[in-house]
Parts: C-alpha cells; sequence; structure tokens
C-alpha cells in the first residue's frame, strides 16, 4: 500500500500524461496514481457540491422514507435542478472527456450513448468521480462483485444494490457505513421507477466494464483510504 503517509505528511510529485489521462509519480511508491487531484477544489466549492447531493437527495429522500413517503423519483426530479444550478460554478473546471481517467472517460461515453437525456447528471457525476478518487475507487471495487458480462442478458439492477452491500461491509469507519447505506436505501427507492430503470439499465449494458474495473494502481491507492480492499479474499 501507499508508503509515503507512513513517514511524512507529503512527498515530490512528476504530473504527466499518460494514455491521454493526466497522472502522478510519487517519490518512493509502486505505481503512478491515476488523476491528479486539485486541492482547492476537493475541499472547497467540489466539497459543497457534494455536501447539498447529500442533504436534498439523500438524507431529504431518507426522511420521507421514514415518513412513509415512497415517492422519492419524484423528490430527485425536483431537486436536480438545483444541484445542475450548484454544478455551474465548475463550468471552467471540467476537463475534457479525453483527458479525463480511463473509468471516468468510459462511463462518460457509455452514458452519452445509452442516456443522451440525462447529460446534466452525467457531467455531475463524471466530474465527482475524476475530481474525487475516494468516490470513483469505490464504484470500481464494486464492479468485482458484479457480473457484469451477463448484464446484455439480465437486469443489473438487483446485482448492483447487491454489490453496494459489498461496499457496506467493505467500509471500516462507522459514518461511512452508514453513509453507504443511506446510498443503497435511497437508490432502492429510486430505481423503482420504470423510466430512470431503464434508463439505468442501458447505461449498465452499455459500460465497458473492463476500462472501469480497478486496476493494480487503483488498488494500490485505495488501500491507504481505511477499507477493506481485499475484503473478498483476506478476513478482517
Amino acid at each position: 500500500m501507499v508508503q509515503y503517509w507512513k513517514t511524512s505528511a507529503g512527498v515530490e510529485a512528476k504530473v504527466t500524461k499518460m494514455d491521454g489521462a493526466t497522472i502522478m509519480y510519487m517519490a518512493g511508491e509502486k505505481y503512478p496514481f491515476p488523476g491528479f487531484p486539485r486541492g482547492y477544489l476537493l475541499f472547497g466549492r467540489l466539497s459543497k457540491l457534494k455536501h447539498e447531493i447529500k442533504n436534498q437527495i439523500f438524507n431529504d429522500s431518507w426522511a420521507k422514507l421514514e415518513n412513509g413517503d415512497t415517492d422519492v423519483p419524484r423528490h430527485v426530479k425536483d431537486v436536480l435542478p438545483n444541484i445542475y444550478e450548484l454544478y455551474t460554478e465548475f463550468k471552467y473546471e471540467e476537463v475534457p472527456p479525453e483527458v479525463m481517467v480511463p473509468s471516468v472517460r468510459e462511463i462518460h461515453r457509455a452514458w452519452t450513448v445509452a442516456s443522451p437525456s440525462t447529460l446534466k447528471l452525467r457531467d455531475v457525476l463524471c466530474f465527482i468521480f475524476q475530481e474525487d478518487d475516494a468516490y470513483r475507487f469505490r464504484f470500481q471495487w464494486i464492479v468485482g462483485f458484479m457480473p457484469t458480462f451477463l448484464f446484455r442478458f439480465i437486469d443489473p439492477v438487483p446485482a448492483f444494490l447487491k454489490a453496494l452491500v459489498w461496499l457496506e461491509h467493505g467500509e471500516v469507519i462507522g459514518d461511512m457505513k452508514e453513509r453507504i447505506h443511506l446510498l443503497r436505501r435511497v437508490c432502492e427507492a429510486i430505481l423503482v421507477d420504470p423510466k430512470i430503470r431503464k434508463e439505468f439499465t442501458a447505461l449498465f449494458r452499455e459500460i465497458n466494464w473492463k476500462k472501469v474495473r480497478m486496476g493494480k494502481a487503483e488498488k494500490y491507492f485505495f488501500r491507504g483510504k481505511y477499507f477493506k480492499v481485499d475484503l473478498d479474499r483476506y478476513e478482517y
């Protein structure tokens, strides 16, 4: 796993390109880091955007479910314009799809093909995945727990929801377990909507999952984020 954090708070890095994507060669590390986190975004305006998504979409949806209101898809559709308005602040911070890390580049491509009516949502999620490797790594990790080779023939929704159960077990910190539980419950409620489920299915069938699955470098750096990366191989 990552070495530098054992002895220091930082390390020198060389930023360069590999297959069009920005990567960092960090002194003393075994693999190059996929991506280039921009701290001023990650701990600034992007943090605010993620906070509002958690509150307006997930926390409010949970509250509705607790009160017996199961029409979560309608609520999400109502608040998405608020999220899109916040996202306009990042117009000049976006990186072109061709220089995104390979996993996000493939999600962006597949989403463009499968669901052209939801491109604003594509832009928001791909931006978060590109800039915040903690979210990206988690999504890449659950690919290994889904029968992606069967998605052209089966409904991918149950497999995705089951993979979120693994994700919840993979978290070490209690607060993160609660966040994934929140994510799973709200996703279950959203995906009962026939139109959303159809769009979701089309996307998951279009994605080339080999390009999204975690590689050695992602696992190497993910092990430093308080997560049971090798949950499928070892007992913790």
